[in-house]
């Protein structure tokens, strides 16, 4: 959870939802003062592929083939 409570009581001028942003779906909320908050759903994929032994009940890690996340 985040919890922005420097927005309790100012005045909202301007409230976005973009759909197809290029990250993913995007918040923007525009304030009297100026300010303005943006939230964007970022999603990515990534591969998760390793090789373990178990050894006593602990997996040992013997080749880790993951790759970093990728956004898309």
């Amino acid at each position: 959870m985040v919890e922005c409570k420097e927005f309790v009581g100012k005045v909202v001028s301007t409230f976005t939802i973009y759909e197809d942003s290029s990250d993913g779906p995007e918040i923007c909320i525009e304030f009297t003062d100026g300010t303005v908050f943006s939230s964007c759903l970022k999603t990515s994929t990534a591969l998760e592929a390793k090789v373990t032994r178990d050894e006593g009940g602990r997996p040992r890690l013997l080749k880790d083939y993951s790759t970093p996340a990728v956004s898309r």
